[in-house]
């Protein structure tokens, strides 16, 4: 009887030092929680990319590279018209622009996207999300058919637009609908943009991008040329449709085409465009050797200086559309003509031994 009240005793006092260390441990669960949730209270905010308070609504002409990584992103304002060309790989990245840039609960007047390629394309779905309240005036691309589930859903989002807020979807292999290869939007602050057709029978995406010509308000002062990921087929093929004659391939700015590559350059392109800059857009540590050495090389050679977003950040382009008023090209980060990480030799057919 003896060995049993012992043990009974024993037994209780086992318990009551267990239900004591779990009451001590769930106390201290509890203070680690509420400290945890006291710093993720206080926690800052992730900061905007960038601010743009400077933008202006008058006859100054703003274009502005956007550092989007492995892709294209461009916004374009004169005047109250507001103008996008592709959107980069991802909807975040993109939506922070659309942030820093105040066009929520705004009008963009035209949106194109050069071609079917994701990091072009893949940031352009967060200009339909609802809560932005954007609305999009005219939307340009090639329709050409595609197997991808996100264009898929992109394109659903236009058509839906269509039916409910008036949106014009237009395809650039006529893009004004009148059958001729070009069409000419006049931005309220007196600048104009040339959207011309692509190669027809371009082989493979990049090789059916849509070219645009973006001229300021005085044309004397500013000129750029963007032709998406146009590679040497469809860089060629532009001489051949007259692009050099009307509107005139000749600018002061170029957007390299493909990144950097070497398929996106060749001397007699940069002869024909003679620009006294070139700008580039493309990621850090990208897989693709963006950008390619043949490509600076020809760029060296011809003695025109660049900035890469992956370097230099967005890259900001003004001129104040007065006569002579001229332009100036403002990165993030200085440095000019920089080489990246990224940066290599391509043995693509063609590269290596560079093309006329």
């Amino acid at each position: 009887m003896l060995r049993r009240a012992v043990f009974f005793f024993l037994a209780l006092a086992t318990l009551a030092a267990l239900i004591e260390g779990q009451q001590q441990r769930a106390k201290r669960t509890r203070g680690s929680s509420r400290t945890h949730e006291r710093r993720a209270r206080h926690k800052p905010a992730k900061p905007p990319v960038a601010s743009f308070v400077t933008d202006s609504g008058g006859r100054e002409l703003i274009v502005r590279l956007l550092d989007i990584g492995q892709g294209d992103a461009t916004y374009i304002r004169n005047g109250s018209s507001r103008v996008i060309i592709d959107g980069g790989p991802d909807t975040v990245a993109f939506g922070r622009y659309l942030d820093s840039l105040n066009l929520n609960n705004s009008t963009i007047d035209v949106v194109i996207l050069s071609h079917q390629h994701l990091d072009h394309y893949g940031g352009l779905q967060e200009l339909f999300k609802t809560t932005r309240h954007i609305r999009v005036r005219s939307f340009f691309e090639n329709k050409d058919p595609s197997a991808a589930v996100t264009l898929a859903e992109l394109r659903d989002s236009i058509l839906s637009r269509m039916d409910r807020d008036s949106l014009i979807y237009r395809d650039t292999d006529d893009p004004c609908s009148n059958g001729r290869p070009i069409c000419t939007i006049a931005m309220t602050g007196g600048a104009k943009l040339h959207i011309m057709a692509p190669f027809p029978s371009g082989d493979g995406a990049n090789n059916r991008s849509t070219a645009v010509k973006l001229i300021g308000p005085d044309s004397a002062s500013f000129t750029m040329w963007l032709a998406g990921d146009a590679e040497r087929e469809e860089i060629g093929w532009f001489e051949t449709a007259g692009y050099a004659r009307n509107p005139g391939m000749r600018v002061n700015v170029l957007k390299a085409d493909h990144h950097g590559s070497c398929n996106g350059v060749t001397p007699r392109y940069l002869a024909l465009t003679d620009p006294q800059w070139v700008v580039a857009s493309l990621g850090t540590g990208n897989g693709y050797g963006h950008m390619h050495t043949q490509a600076k090389k020809i760029y060296r050679g011809a003695r025109v200086p660049w900035y890469r977003t992956d370097q230099n950040g967005t890259i900001t382009i003004r001129t104040p559309g007065t006569v002579g008023g001229g332009f100036t090209i403002t990165p993030e980060h200085a440095g000019t003509s920089l080489d990246g990480p990224s940066d290599r030799v391509s043995h693509q057919p063609g590269c290596a031994t560079g093309a006329r």
